[in-house]
């Protein structure tokens, strides 16, 4: 399946500034609709009521930067419950020592050979944990004995559902991440397209008014053409 291109967006200035020239350019389209209307019908109320939607939907909309920010975030929730299931299992393999000293075959049951791979793999250890603690729940009563309570159980199986989940959600985000981000940049561009159209109309529509002409005006670097790299919002 080809990988698909981040959307370009058509206008150079920031996203925010951009808003705000359609904005107003907006409003003066709305005070001059008897004039595109005689010129074009499709230049309707309705024309301008899609465009104030579209203006409120590109606002409300959620940038890319803070869909990033949000994955980083993912990251650093997995990271950090990745150290608790190194520092649990740690403790673990101790208390399996502890309580079975004479049968080193024990501590592989608990996963402690798979336990140098996964030390930096989220999946692996997601696949260590339930085997750990099968065998810890087999193994409690003597456990306990020295010193591995349920209650430390308890939070080992809390951590690896956590960890699942915080996974699962990390890898989610970072499927969706460039869609959402493309999905903002297409709302901003819709904005922009239906002032496109409506610059281009004045050139005619307003012929006898050149000063209003220049309110539908876009900058020489917009009538250029789409413009590619991330814009500050």
């Amino acid at each position: 399946m080809p990988k698909l291109k981040p959307e370009i967006r058509l206008f150079p200035t920031s996203d925010s500034k951009m808003r705000q020239d359609m904005r107003t350019m907006h409003r003066h389209y709305l005070a001059d609709l008897p004039a595109f209307t005689a010129f074009n019908p499709t230049f309707s109320a309705a024309f301008g009521a899609q465009w104030g939607a579209a203006l409120d939907a590109a606002e409300a909309a959620t940038p890319g930067r803070i869909l990033r920010g949000s994955l980083k975030e993912d990251t650093q929730t997995v990271d950090a419950l990745m150290d608790q299931a190194r520092t649990q299992l740690q403790a673990l393999f101790y208390y399996v020592e502890q309580a079975f000293p004479r049968n080193p075959g024990r501590l592989d049951q608990f996963g402690k050979k798979q336990y140098g791979p996964a030390r930096q793999q989220h999946d692996k250890m997601r696949a260590l944990l339930p085997g750990a603690i099968q065998a810890a729940e087999r193994d409690l009563a003597e456990l306990t004995k020295h010193g591995f309570s349920a209650a430390k159980l308890a939070a080992l199986t809390q951590l690896a559902q956590d960890l699942a989940a915080a996974d699962t959600d990390q890898e989610m985000r970072k499927g969706t991440n460039l869609e959402g981000a493309d999905d903002y940049v297409r709302l901003q561009n819709a904005v922009y397209r239906f002032g496109q159209q409506v610059s281009k109309a004045a050139k005619v529509a307003l012929t006898a008014e050149p000063v209003k002409q220049q309110l539908y005006r876009l900058s020489e670097r917009a009538e250029k053409g789409p413009h590619d790299g991330p814009m500050p919002t």
